[in-house]
């Protein structure tokens, strides 16, 4: 099967004290994570972080990808690179006010 390009995961980002899952590499697969979107549709400032945990791992200050960035009101941040995720690892993250900021997950499976 070809590997395509497409959304992998979207949703709204969680209140700090705890991480929520927003993508879980298929057993079996691998994935290339190549920008992740995040939007902050409010009118507060937001402050952003997320995480690369290994499959049911606690997310924590080891496996930071972005540590408390300031997403300003009415506006965006992008990640974008190249992360390659094994089967079973996973993307964990949480905002500073829960359902307002959302994000997007962009990449390729391998299967």
């Amino acid at each position: 099967m070809a590997e395509v390009f497409k959304k992998l995961a979207q949703g709204y980002f969680p209140a700090s004290g705890g991480t929520l899952k927003f993508y879980d590499v298929p057993s079996s697969t691998e994935a290339i994570i190549k920008s992740i979107n995040i939007s902050n549709g409010s009118g507060v400032d937001r402050e952003v972080t997320l995480y690369h945990a290994a499959n049911g791992e606690t997310a924590d200050n080891e496996q930071i990808i972005l540590p408390g960035v300031n997403v300003v009101a009415g506006g965006f941040a992008e990640w974008e690179g190249t992360m390659c995720m094994a089967a079973q690892t996973e993307i964990h993250g949480f905002a500073a006010a829960a359902d307002v900021v959302t994000y997007t997950i962009w990449g390729i499976e391998i299967s």
